[in-house]
């Protein structure tokens, strides 16, 4: 019976912890949100914490790995915002934003010659989607 009364305690506690665990976890799009509010306070290390997460919990927002880039940027963490605004551009070829962001993050590495190819694309990519708008 001790043995029974243990494994109902230990069964119960798991199950809560599931349950509060599933209550209070966050999409990753709020937790891209909840980063943003953090830089705008200037918290840093936090909103680094909430876009960080919300690349695991969601490994194609593009918005969650443009806002790390961003940061990685800000920590002086140079080679980890290259691959940030990379994997932006694998997801979404035609986010000029990132573009112009890889463009920085070679030039503050002291690589001009990939800063100005990655200048280049965003200036293109974003004439074509300013193209679009008028068209429309």
């Amino acid at each position: 019976m001790h043995s029974f009364n243990r494994i109902l305690s230990f069964s119960i506690v798991i199950f809560a912890l599931l349950v509060t665990g599933q209550c209070s976890s966050k999409s990753s799009d709020e937790l891209v949100k909840e980063g943003t509010k953090h830089s705008e306070k200037g918290a840093y290390d936090k909103s680094f914490d909430s876009f960080l997460k919300a690349t695991k919990l969601d490994p194609k927002n593009v918005n969650a790995f443009y806002a790390l880039g961003g940061i990685y940027n800000y920590r002086n963490e140079y080679e980890k915002a290259v691959q940030a605004f990379k994997t932006v551009i694998t997801l979404d070829p035609t986010h000029f934003n990132a573009r112009y962001s890889l463009g920085f993050t070679y030039d503050k590495l002291g690589k001009p010659e990939l800063a100005e190819i990655e200048y280049e694309r965003y200036q293109s990519l974003k004439k074509r989607f300013e193209s679009m708008l008028t068209k429309e």
